[in-house]
């Protein structure tokens, strides 16, 4: 429902990727010049018009690591809001199809195991698409 004087906040789609390659998860950290500086996210970027999730993902990746990847599953959809829009985080698990990455975005990245996730200082709205992951590895691994 629209209420008049309440204006209506932009909905972003950003697709994520957790990343998993030999036992390990990759974690980036986000540019200290940009939003959210040093804070520690899963790799990805807004939705260009008429692109659906996966294709925007994978050009995402490729212009921010420079790198190819296959996209399995989708994890819960996580959603910050920051006032003035709300981000909708849509993570998905994946592997990497070509493997010499060059940053173009991040200050750096780590490769970590699943238990060293929560240990990192990450962007709010990462934190539940970690708990998510982890939740994911678990029912998995059961």
């Amino acid at each position: 429902m629209v209420v008049p004087g309440i204006p209506i906040k932009l909905l972003v789609k950003v697709p994520c990727a957790i990343i998993e390659h030999e036992g390990r998860i990759l974690a980036a950290q986000r540019s200290a010049s940009g939003s959210l500086p040093l804070k520690w996210e899963f790799p990805g970027g807004k939705l260009e018009a008429g692109e659906t999730e996966e294709e925007g993902l994978e050009r995402e990746i490729q212009e921010e690591l420079c790198v190819e990847i296959k996209i399995g599953k989708q994890l819960p959809v996580t959603e910050r809001d920051d006032i003035v829009r709300i981000i909708r985080l849509v993570p998905f698990v994946c592997q990497l199809a070509t493997h010499d990455i060059v940053l173009t975005e991040h200050e750096q990245i780590l490769w970590l195991t699943p238990e060293e996730l929560p240990h990192l200082d990450w962007a709010e709205a990462d934190r539940d698409v970690v708990r998510h992951y982890l939740d994911y590895l678990a029912e998995k691994n059961y």
